[in-house]
């Protein structure tokens, strides 16, 4: 991985701690490469539908997913679609001191289709 640009995390404390939630580390795995909404996410990744609102809407918030589009689905109702906006993400031990250092997903682009 020579040669790549890791940047220091703003939200590191929250986000080391998400690297450890498997219900998390499903999420980006799942997001990877393809945008879900919330009920496929919940679906694939067997995550109550309610856990995987709280964790999207919180891992979108700190940079972990984006929002890649919004559909409407029904009476007014939008359904949003998630992608990984991350393409490296490392936990740290360095000296007595743990950090994460993240690469983002410049251009979070499709990469599979929804099946």
């Amino acid at each position: 991985m020579e040669g790549m640009i890791m940047e220091p995390i703003n939200h590191e404390t929250e986000i080391c701690r998400f690297m450890a939630d498997e219900y998390a580390s499903k999420v980006m795995s799942a997001t990877y490469g393809r945008a879900l909404s919330i009920q496929q996410i919940s679906e694939i990744c067997e995550i109550p539908i309610a856990v995987a609102y709280r964790r999207v809407r919180r891992m979108a918030s700190i940079g972990l997913l984006l929002c890649m589009r919004e559909e409407l689905v029904y009476r007014g109702k939008k359904e949003k679609y998630y992608i990984c906006a991350v393409d490296v993400l490392r936990y740290i031990f360095n000296k007595g001191t743990f950090s994460c250092q993240m690469r983002s997903a410049t251009q979070p682009t499709v990469l599979r289709p929804m099946d």
